[in-house]
């Protein structure tokens, strides 16, 4: 037989199912949501773009549904090793930013989990939705080469164009790329070499072009920065970095896509499986399919193409948007992640790895 519900039954109650109809009136609908959705709750976010683009999206979700939000900032490689460390109790309850090459491996390990996000809806792009909704794309950039054209002249060199121009001897210790170890858009260059040349032919081309490198940092964005700030000639990365860096005042930095075609990322964000942050999470996902979210980015000089159906790509994307892109096969890429990681560190000066 059923007892009666005592008094303090009857309060619990009622305060669930507030909590219950905050959380379903933002997540149901896709609407803005109420400042109340997630007032009691907390997140912890291990974020991997920029970190003032992360703080301001953590402070944007917080303001947007009251959930208690906190970030880490580290490269993708570092939050898949953090995350499978932690599998068994989960600091954590979301991972945004960074390609999403090593999120598919996460998702492979159980290490994401799935959850069927209302806001979807809004996906330009089915391309755009991880396996059983396990990593959601959140913006797209393209690989390029960020040039300091001063450097450049005062060495006579010219702005390369393609890939077989970074090989000439000519620029020897004038280019950087990010450790493929450590940072997603680093092993994003090395999958777009073997999905456009082949294997063998790539790995022969990372041995010659690891004779003109002058260090491999751990953050895809790092070498971008040194091109502005005058320290380094040439950085392949994500042409958007290039483009803050003109932002910041840096006339002097020149883009350039290779002509033989480039690789692009899909930037992700997740769920961490286990976590006891789950309904936060879930929020979380929500807020950062909507316009509003997507558009933080510009704000803080991530200038990527969006994802969103209502979002504006910043305008100063516009000029990547002929960018000779090669048919990148993310699934591949992520399956054979470490094993090509793995051959890299055979074919390049280790000594250059910066850690």
């Amino acid at each position: 037989m059923m007892k009666a519900p005592t008094k303090t039954a009857k309060l619990l109650s009622l305060i669930l199912a507030f909590m219950l109809v905050s959380v379903l009136s933002f997540t149901g609908c896709g609407s803005k949501p109420t400042a109340s959705a997630g007032q009691g709750l907390d997140l912890t976010v291990y974020g991997s773009c920029d970190e003032e683009h992360v703080a301001r999206v953590c402070e944007a979700f917080e303001k947007s549904t009251g959930v208690k939000t906190t970030f880490v900032r580290m490269s993708t490689g570092e939050v898949y090793a953090r995350i499978k460390e932690e599998a068994a109790n989960p600091q954590a309850g979301v991972w945004y930013g960074g390609p999403n090459d090593p999120y598919i491996v996460a998702a492979s390990e159980g290490l994401l989990a799935p959850y069927e996000a209302q806001n979807a809806k809004n996906l330009l792009s089915e391309a755009y939705i991880g396996e059983e909704g396990r990593w959601y794309g959140i913006y797209s950039g393209y690989i390029g080469f960020i040039c300091n054209e001063d450097l450049l002249k005062e060495k006579n060199l010219p702005v390369p164009t393609s890939w077989a121009d970074l090989i000439d001897p000519k620029y020897q210790n004038c280019i950087s790329f990010a450790n493929p170890g450590a940072s997603g858009t680093g092993y994003n260059i090395v999958s777009t070499l073997v999905q456009l040349m082949g294997e063998k032919e790539a790995m022969e081309y990372l041995s010659a072009l690891d004779k003109n490198i002058k260090q491999y940092p751990k953050t895809g964005g790092g070498p971008s920065k040194l091109v502005g700030s005058g320290e380094l000639e040439i950085a392949i990365g994500m042409l958007h970095d290039g483009i803050t860096q003109q932002k910041l005042g840096y006339d002097n930095v020149v883009l350039s896509a290779p002509s033989e075609g480039t690789g692009y990322e899909i930037g992700a964000t997740a769920i961490i499986a286990n976590s006891k942050q789950e309904e936060a999470a879930k929020l979380f996902i929500e807020f950062a399919l909507t316009p509003e979210c997507q558009q933080i980015g510009q704000e803080v000089g991530a200038y990527q193409f969006l994802t969103v159906e209502g979002a504006k790509n910043p305008p100063e994307a516009d000029v990547l948007s002929n960018t000779k892109l090669i048919d990148y096969d993310f699934s591949w890429s992520a399956d054979n992640r470490e094993r090509l990681v793995n051959e890299w560190n055979k074919y390049i000066t280790a000594d250059k790895i910066v850690v």
